[in-house]
């Protein structure tokens, strides 16, 4: 699978630049600054949750990028992503009800068989088997994505059955390879989700 484990360390090391002291590069010119993305994520039934988006490709995977945790507020949370990093951004989350599971909860972008624009609701999704975590990104100013959840039995750390979360896009978005494996629609990693870079053209 094209994920790695990051630790906090690493990823600290990668988010921090590193090698030449800031002086040593201008300032950006106020025109030209990085474009971002301001993405609502609209999480009813998930009051509490924390939210946290990723961002990595296969094509580099030493370059990976990540938000601070952002908890539902309202049926709501909101990030301020680099335009260029919404390809490839996967979600995983944490809700209160959730206890150890030994995984950490991931958004299903898009189900086996849906395309694009598909409604997905519960009783489909705790069917289903594959799943990607990536989403195909935009270029757009600000987007609004659904997601939603559940909290459903599943196999904890320990023998027997914990509350878990099935969580994932109301509405499939485009999205990127790879698909796998899930349980009941359940999507968890104990990695980053490296995902396929966009088609070129």
């Amino acid at each position: 699978m094209p994920s790695r484990l990051i630790s906090g360390a690493l990823l600290a090391t990668l988010l921090v630049p590193t090698g030449a002291p800031a002086l040593a590069a201008p300032a950006p010119a106020a025109g030209r600054a990085a474009a971002t993305t301001t993405l609502t994520v609209h999480a009813a039934g998930c009051e509490g949750c924390e939210i946290t988006a990723h961002s990595a490709l296969t094509s580099d995977d030493d370059d990976v990028w990540q938000s601070k945790e952002v908890e539902v507020v309202d049926g709501e949370a909101t990030f301020r992503v680099p335009t260029d990093r919404t390809a490839g951004l996967s979600l995983s989350l944490t809700a209160p009800w959730e206890r150890r599971l030994g995984y950490v909860t991931v958004v299903a972008m898009r189900y086996a068989g849906t395309r694009p624009g598909d409604t997905v609701g519960y009783r489909d999704a705790r069917t289903e088997r594959r799943a990607s975590a990536c989403w195909g990104g935009t270029t757009e100013q600000s987007f609004d994505m659904t997601i939603r959840t559940r909290k459903v039995r599943v196999d904890g750390v320990a023998p027997g059955k914990v509350p878990g979360t099935l969580a994932w896009a109301r509405t499939t978005p485009e999205w990127l390879a790879p698909m796998r494996r899930v349980f009941n629609g359940v999507m968890g990693e104990q990695d980053i989700d490296f995902c396929e870079p966009p088609a070129e053209g």
